[in-house]
């Protein structure tokens, strides 16, 4: 029997003793979560001969996204929703092994930027294709239809889990404290 299937059974035997479990709501959050951790698992391994974590390698993706490869560390936390001094100890990994490197921001001299090197980018442009194929299997039996919708379903969800929250991707309201 699959994980999801066991799950399922877990809550409705959880239902059983307990009326009104919003079973299917519950169930959903416990398969996003279980979705995550195992797409984390799968990521983990395919970059683990890189010896880049999941964040770091988001990180680099962050700033090649970037024409000229350069972020401010606060725009960094709020896109990777990290800490500011999470943000500085994975700056300070890219920057030992030569990925990034820190600069003076051009408008402001007070604040230091984040820079990919070309060494970076090569990183990228190495690894980031060696996922493709395993994104395009993941989502080769939906069509573009229901991909549409799950983005739009998952941009709703998040929208709901981050009320009043755009900057740093935690949740204000805790559940039942709706504004």
């Amino acid at each position: 029997m699959d994980r999801i299937a066991l799950i399922e059974q877990g809550m409705q035997r959880t239902a059983e003793r307990l009326p009104g479990l919003p079973v299917t709501e519950a169930l959903l959050c416990r398969v996003i979560i279980l979705m995550g951790r195992v797409m984390a698992a799968h990521v983990d391994e395919m970059i683990s001969p890189y010896q880049l974590t999941d964040i770091e390698l988001r990180t680099l993706l962050s700033l090649f996204s970037h024409a000229d490869g350069t972020a401010c560390p606060s725009d960094l936390c709020a896109v990777l929703a990290q800490s500011p001094a999470t943000m500085t100890r994975i700056g300070d990994v890219l920057v030992s092994r030569h990925l990034v490197t820190r600069v003076l921001n051009e408008q402001d001299r007070r604040r230091m930027d984040i820079r990919i090197t070309p060494q970076g980018e090569a990183l990228v442009r190495e690894v980031l294709p060696r996922m493709f194929d395993y994104t395009r299997e993941l989502y080769e039996d939906f069509s573009e239809v229901e991909k549409a919708q799950l983005l739009a379903g998952l941009k709703k969800l998040f929208a709901q889990l981050t009320v009043d929250d755009t900057d740093s991707g935690h949740a204000v309201h805790p559940p039942g404290a709706r504004p």
